[in-house]
């Protein structure tokens, strides 16, 4: 059976390989004419791994990143330390598999690269602009005049998906009101390379993490939230999130160099103590981009064709469960797949609907909680700023980390159905 996936970021390449496991045939389309370089980090959780270790994959990817092993979050406005948590260490302990910070681009040239040598064709510079079914089969149809035909068709072409356009019409995105903001430092004689994204800190003997566990710390501020941690390559991650009530460009946009000055003034965080201050004055260029949301459709398919992660359900970063979330996806869609051969309109229309039924409430529960996040990073108020560091200092017991907590637990225990 012939599967079209559209799009080959992390989630397109991993959806081929679990589908090539199974017998399937998949080929892939990505409107870049490489592997797609957007985005910082991923913080992979144990629903990843579960899901690569079938295809034979998991203990590769983990030495791509660095396991976290500790949380800490400090208040700039009152100095206390509101999480110093080992939970991440726990979720190892408890599920057999760690939360790791991963390179996003280097885990997606790495899918893409096994996707390859696995015999899976890819296609590159291809851009979708319809999608068209009839007697039991799909067709995509590409800017360029060509076109593929297959059994079923998989959208996994993000937020901006054309495959989700096609099949329900176009859907307008909903501001956050938050702005990320990552920053790439110049901390060593070593230029950056202007061409990537920036939002990597190479390490100086002022600025280490020192030999102790990996830790990802956060400082919380009025209206500001800043957040950092190591990373392979001798590199800091880190990022800032701060309120901006003008609807910013849903991409990454690198600032000019004359803007940088401007731009990190700005930042309330400049002028915070410790390590924070000191890591935004090094800046040399900024990343900047606003952060959507779009609604999650209660049908996520349309004959043989069906939506996959952020292209049925997008989010916010704040949970670290985006990567997580649609790599559950992966696996419910290929285990229906699996279950209700032979296909016929029949069996896959029964297929979807149990996908969807069995995805929809668990994303939309991490969606809703990453929605209050927002809120707590753009808390503002003396009272919302109470409340929001009221909620940090339950720690493990803090809706937020309640949410992860399960959220790791999935997308099976025990054994995998497939």
């Amino acid at each position: 059976m012939k599967i079209i996936v559209i799009g080959a970021g992390i989630t397109g390449p991993l959806l081929a390989l679990l589908l090539k496991h199974k017998g399937f045939e998949p080929v892939v389309y990505e409107r870049h004419t490489s592997v797609p370089l957007g985005g910082l980090v991923v913080n992979l959780s144990p629903q990843v791994f579960k899901v690569l270790n079938i295809v034979g994959l998991a203990h590769d990817v983990l030495s791509l990143g660095i396991p976290v092993e500790r949380t800490v979050m400090r208040s700039e406005i009152t100095g206390q330390i509101l999480q110093d948590m080992d939970l991440p260490s726990r979720v190892l302990q408890t599920t057999g598999w760690p939360m790791s910070l991963t390179i996003r681009s280097k885990y997606n040239q790495f899918l893409v690269q096994k996707m390859e040598e696995r015999g899976i064709p890819a296609h590159w510079g291809r851009k979708l602009v319809d999608v068209q079914q009839e007697g039991g089969k799909v067709t995509a149809v590409f800017e360029d005049g060509t076109s593929d035909e297959g059994d079923v068709l998989v959208g996994c072409d993000g937020i901006h998906s054309k495959v989700r356009d096609a099949l329900f019409g176009a859907t307008p995105a909903e501001y956050t009101g938050v702005v990320s903001v990552n920053i790439a430092l110049k901390l060593s004689s070593t230029v950056a390379d202007e061409t990537q994204i920036g939002g990597f800190t190479p390490y100086t003997e002022e600025l280490h993490p020192g030999t102790g566990p990996a830790t990802m710390r956060q400082v919380t501020g009025n209206g500001c939230h800043f957040i950092c941690s190591p990373s392979t390559e001798n590199k800091y991650f880190w990022a800032v999130n701060v309120p901006d009530e003008s609807p910013m460009l849903e991409d990454w946009r690198t600032a000019s160099k004359s803007q940088v000055g401007k731009m990190l003034g700005s930042l309330p965080c400049a002028r915070w103590s410790g390590d924070t201050g000191k890591i935004i004055a090094g800046t040399e260029d900024v990343i900047r981009f606003g952060l959507y949301l779009r609604p999650i459709p209660p049908v996520w398919h349309k004959g043989r064709a069906v939506l996959l992660g952020d292209a049925a359900h997008p989010t916010t970063p704040f949970l670290g469960q985006g990567a997580n979330q649609s790599t559950e996806d992966v696996y419910h869609l290929v285990r229906v797949l699996v279950q209700n051969q032979p296909w016929t309109d029949a069996s896959l229309e029964k297929a979807f609907a149990e996908y969807t039924a069995i995805r929809l409430p668990r994303v939309a529960r991490a969606i809703e909680q990453a929605k209050r996040e927002t809120k707590y990073r753009l808390a503002m108020d003396e009272e919302a700023l109470r409340e929001r560091d009221a909620m940090r200092a339950k720690g493990a017991e803090g809706d937020t980390w309640k949410v992860i907590l399960e959220m790791v637990q999935g997308p099976f225990e025990g054994t995998s159905e497939i």
